[in-house]
């Protein structure tokens, strides 16, 4: 408040590139020279701080304890049946074959599957749904309260838990398991032979031959499992292969196509021949980078002075007209039957208040309501002023005022290239 820092933690949410943070805050309420100095500090100060204080992740950080390895082991020691209780649900037939029967009316029907892809495909779907269960089950024993060490002093889970790097996916096929393997959304294809390896048995019903890798790259995983690891990453790296180039050329042509959209100082959006693609761009003429702080009503009226030192309301005196728009917005927002759209009427950068009626709404709704308790409201006689608060109410008329001008400010410049930036998005 002020430019004080009064209590909290400055984390990624913070100095990241998440919205509403501390450098947005300042690119906003500075302009992006402060907001470019402020990058280059913390980037010096964070760099420096590394230095004497950063952390390593090590062994016991991954490492689970006996009782989360023991529980770990008897989820495994039930998994070997779920492939089988799956190929089951999948044929409700043989619910009335006598239970001696089953497996071999399985072996056959199985045989019948593999020549048919939409009944394999049902099959892939219940197994996949038994073994994400089991993979959730093992997850949900193990992480966080089985590890040895828990969360402040494990250095993997605050790199995880505070988004520096890596996610809790990692830690997972480190410590618990890598779960189900899958090519194109079904699991491993079974060959001619009824096998998805050689090293299995033709029409096994085990997860393993279906490509589900239980072991952990903590202790190890076995051949099969690496082979069925190796077939889904290779996937992963040919899916990239091929969706590059496509990419590539696909903006080349929206970028080729789209090069000739600009904005001009009558707001419209047109393309290298004049012709009209949008009246406003966006529909309300406001550029998108300037648009989120938009709507933050709280943070403009807590740093009103800053942001009128930077919006210059003054200088707009005498230059545009600050009563018909504001007039014709309170008409439309009654009666929008009978009164036309304030900004199709009146040019938003020559009469103050022209805005979208989405923009003109939420500022009278923030008005009337009042939930920040930061404007002046004539039922408020007591006038005991807050001793928390250090700074004073401000007017309704006075925010209103501010926010219409912050909107002025935050048009869209003619010549912006907006079909370059739509193209590179």
């Amino acid at each position: 408040m002020d430019g004080d820092v009064l209590t909290g933690v400055l984390d990624k949410s913070q100095v990241g590139a998440s919205a509403y943070g501390l450098v947005h805050a300042v690119q906003e309420l500075y302009g992006p020279d402060v907001a470019g100095r402020l990058l280059g500090i913390l980037s010096r100060l964070f760099t420096k701080f590394l230095q004497h204080r950063a952390f390593t992740c090590r062994m016991d950080d991954l490492v689970l304890t006996d009782a989360g390895n023991s529980k770990r082991s008897k989820l495994k020691e039930n998994a070997s049946k779920l492939g089988f209780e799956a190929a089951v649900d999948n044929f409700p037939a043989l619910k009335k074959v006598p239970e001696a029967e089953v497996p071999g009316a399985l072996r056959n029907l199985l045989q019948d599957v593999l020549l048919d892809d939409a009944k394999m495909a049902d099959l892939d779907r219940h197994a996949q749904k038994k073994m994400r269960e089991h993979t959730r089950a093992i997850t949900d024993t193990c992480m966080p309260h089985g590890l040895m060490r828990k969360f402040p002093d494990n250095h993997m889970q605050t790199m995880t838990i505070s988004g520096a790097k890596g996610s809790s996916t990692n830690a997972e096929l480190i410590s618990c398991g890598l779960g189900q393997q899958s090519l194109e959304g079904r699991r491993v294809p079974v060959m001619v032979s009824g096998k998805t390896l050689p090293s299995f048995k033709a029409f096994e019903t085990a997860p393993i031959a279906g490509g589900y890798v239980g072991s952990r790259f903590l202790t190890g995983i076995r051949p099969q499992e690496f082979y069925f690891h190796c077939m889904a990453g290779r996937e992963g790296l040919i899916d990239t292969a091929v969706k590059t180039s496509r990419s590539g050329y696909l903006q080349r042509c929206l970028i080729k196509h789209l090069e000739g959209l600009r904005i001009h100082y009558d707001h419209t959006v047109r393309g290298s021949d004049s012709s009209v693609y949008q009246f406003y761009y966006g529909g309300d003429g406001v550029d998108v980078t300037k648009q989120p702080h938009l709507y933050e009503f709280e943070f403009a009226i807590k740093n009103e002075s800053t942001l009128v030192n930077r919006t210059k309301p003054k200088a707009l005196i005498g230059r545009v007209d600050d009563e018909i728009a504001v007039s014709h917005m309170k008409k439309a927002l009654k009666k929008p039957e009978k009164y036309c759209t304030t900004m199709s009427e009146y040019s938003p950068s020559r009469y103050l208040g022209s805005t979208s009626e989405k923009f003109a709404r939420a500022i009278d709704q923030y008005v009337k309501k009042n939930k920040d308790k930061l404007l002046i409201v004539k039922k408020d006689a007591s006038g005991e002023p807050d001793p928390l608060r250090r700074k004073g109410l401000i007017k309704p008329n006075n925010f209103r005022q501010l926010m219409n001008v912050r909107y002025l400010r935050s048009l869209v410049e003619p010549g912006e290239a907006v079909g370059l930036l739509a193209s590179q998005g």
